[in-house]
């Protein structure tokens, strides 16, 4: 089997290990190796505009290639309490203007990357090793709501996350049961869906 690329445009460090080990995680469970994965990461940051400039930037310029430079490509950006649906809209918006060609997943958490990280209890605690506990909202828009409480759950293992938690990202993706996250967040469940049904288009090729 050759290598499979996927790319990656992202917003924070948060994202990139979460959505780099879920991808690995789907991608064997398509019967993928994991070894045949080249994870291209880009960060939106690296720019001085918006994520969502920065990403129409991004995608003219993957663009001007004759051919998409990856097998998937994931874009992910929070919805920061804009909801899924028009942020995605926002995301699509782009990636027609600028013609990109390839296969795309798009990871729109909503409203932040950190509820995915809480969204299943037994995962975390899996993820973590500790008997941690929490009761996460269904939904709350207030910035950095999330990223507190993830915080506070990592507090209680006796260890302070200097990356507010991100350090456990992979280790929680790995752990997390994907059908009932993909059950109680329709957000999670669609970059899934995109994800599986790229990664299929790239096998039967």
């Amino acid at each position: 089997m050759g290598e499979i690329r996927i790319g990656y445009f992202l917003e924070d460090i948060a994202q990139e290990k979460f959505l780099t080990s879920l991808v690995e995680r789907v991608a064997e469970e398509r019967g993928l190796a994991v070894g045949c994965l080249r994870h291209d990461v880009r960060n939106a940051t690296e720019g001085h505009g918006s994520a969502l400039t920065e990403l129409g930037r991004f995608l003219r310029d993957v663009s001007r290639e004759r051919e998409s430079p990856f097998d998937v490509l994931v874009i992910s950006i929070d919805s920061n309490c804009q909801g899924y649906t028009t942020k995605k809209r926002e995301v699509m918006d782009k990636i027609e203007a600028a013609g990109y060609p390839g296969s795309v997943a798009c990871a729109i958490p909503d409203p932040h990357i950190e509820r995915w990280y809480l969204a299943d209890l037994g995962g975390i605690r899996q993820a973590l090793e500790a008997a941690v506990d929490f009761q996460a909202p269904s939904y709350k828009c207030e910035k950095d709501h999330y990223k507190q409480l993830l915080r506070d759950v990592i507090r209680q293992t006796g260890v302070v996350a200097p990356l507010g938690g991100a350090e456990y990202g992979a280790n929680i993706a790995r752990a997390l049961n994907l059908y009932r996250v993909g059950k109680a967040d329709s957000a999670f469940k669609h970059f899934c869906d995109e994800l599986e049904e790229g990664l299929s288009h790239y096998m039967a090729r």
